[in-house]
């Protein structure tokens, strides 16, 4: 709800939009209207995004009863910051008003729309249109005076407030020399006098919108190329498997291609049960290494590596090698288990079970994926632990080097969960970013974003029915 300010004293309008007001709540009421403002997503609801170095340009429609001039700021800060940044709102006429802020750090920050009425801008304006017109202005000219000795007159508020007082008493005592009227009347115009007088007055009816928020990510969020690479085919020979030392000899061919971060799809142990051979075939061979979709086995879960691909010396071996490069590592996060995952015997609550005792594998009717198995978020045993470990996962690769993600069919995952584990993540690794793999309906597509993936697929561009 907007808060605003009267005799110096801020208050909270909490009534209903449809209330009947009582005389007492009316006369609370602010008299300056501050709406449309953004960029908003949903009232505040969600964050707005923005790029950090790059301006974010804030708008909105402000204004209010009369002829009286207004004035505003735009006020920002980061959400850790004890102090909020100004910037003078610009009036771009028909009540549209604008200003820009810059953040230079990634992570949330917050910013609202403060404005006023402004009586000396309004004196001004009646003044100079009665001069232009040749009327006369004994008595504004005595008006403006007044206005000034108020101002140099008021509390004193700092060392600045004193200094712009001194100012204004001089220009009190240059005015009343002045033999002219076209003197007296370029005085009261300036715009050094205006300054002095915009910052010491107590800005009367100021009101202030709520606070929305924007979520400030890095430039690769915004631009990045991927360079996809299955590290088990990156072999000189079809007969070995390949390892995260084989991929380290390509990274110098990747950057020359122009790409800034190398993305492997899940690098943990494959199961065994039910795992799929050549061609989707139900019969895997001994010598078929599965999907890597199915993940886990006896040799580890979800923050393990795949004992083919090598340990995790390798693996930061890779990381160093790719960072020498400007390269970043991006990682597959895909929630689901092999039904030989570690998961299944330690936490077995975590899963769907069938009537018959057999476990619920995954199915995208006509699809079936026999060798993996879903966990069920909602589940007793799940809440939290299941969620918490999850976010675990992610914090391990985040130690291990891994600054993106691309998050296998988030779509078909609890949206809370992804609000939650995202913002709790950026909290502390703001530059992490995530990116969904989803191909759904836009309105949850557009939904992902407002929950804090910075990036998507899409077939939108190309889908046209």
């Amino acid at each position: 709800m907007p808060v605003s300010r009267s005799n110096n004293s801020f208050y909270v309008n909490e009534y209903p939009a449809a209330a009947v007001l009582t005389v007492e709540s009316a006369m609370a009421s602010p008299r300056i209207a501050i709406e449309s403002v953004q960029p908003v997503l949903e009232a505040g609801r969600f964050a707005a995004k923005a790029i950090a170095g790059k301006p974010v340009t804030v708008s909105a429609v402000v204004f209010a009863d009369g002829h009286d001039q207004l004035g505003g700021n735009l006020l920002w800060r980061e959400m850790t910051a004890p102090t909020w940044q100004k910037v003078t709102l610009d009036n771009l006429g028909n009540d549209h008003w604008q200003a820009e802020f810059t953040p230079q750090q990634c992570g949330r920050v917050e910013f609202a729309i403060e404005a006023w009425i402004d009586p000396w801008a309004s004196y001004c304006d009646e003044l100079k249109k009665k001069f232009e017109a040749g009327l006369n202005i004994d008595l504004e000219l005595q008006e403006g005076a007044g206005l000034l000795n108020e101002a140099a007159s008021a509390e004193a508020g700092n060392a600045e407030i004193n200094r712009l007082q001194e100012t204004l008493r001089d220009l009190l005592q240059r005015l009343q020399a002045m033999p002219s009227v076209d003197e007296k009347v370029a005085l009261l115009l300036a715009p050094q006098t205006s300054h002095a007088v915009l910052k010491i007055e107590a800005h009367p009816h100021r009101v202030r919108s709520i606070s929305y928020p924007v979520d400030v990510d890095r430039r690769a969020a915004e631009f990045s190329s991927w360079y996809e690479l299955f590290p088990r085919s990156e072999t000189d020979d079809t007969q070995r498997h390949g390892t995260f030392l084989d991929v380290i000899k390509r990274i110098p061919e990747i950057t020359a291609m122009g790409f800034d971060i190398l993305y492997f799809p899940p690098i943990h142990p494959i199961g065994r049960s039910h795992r799929k051979g050549r061609n989707n075939s139900l019969q895997a061979a001994q010598e078929d290494p599965g999907s890597p979709y199915a993940i886990g086995s006896a040799e580890g879960g979800h923050d393990a590596f795949h004992p083919q691909l090598g340990d995790a010396d390798d693996f930061q071996q890779l990381v160093k090698a790719a960072q020498a490069h400007n390269i970043e590592i991006a990682l597959d996060f895909a929630i689901q288990c092999s039904p030989d995952h570690p998961w299944l015997e330690e936490h077995p609550g975590w899963f769907s079970w069938r009537p018959d005792g057999t476990i619920r594998y995954a199915e995208n009717p006509p699809k079936k994926y026999e060798d993996i198995v879903n966990v069920n978020f909602y589940a007793a045993d799940a809440l939290p632990d299941l969620w918490l470990a999850l976010r675990d996962v992610i914090l391990d690769w985040v130690e291990r080097g891994v600054t993106l993600f691309r998050v296998d069919n988030p779509h078909t995952k609890p949206m809370p969960f992804w609000e939650w584990l995202i913002a709790d993540i950026r909290s502390t690794r703001p530059d992490i970013i995530f990116l969904a793999e989803a191909f759904t309906r836009p309105a949850v597509m557009a939904r992902l974003g407002k929950l804090g993936f910075s990036q998507s697929y899409t077939y939108f561009t190309w889908r046209n029915t």
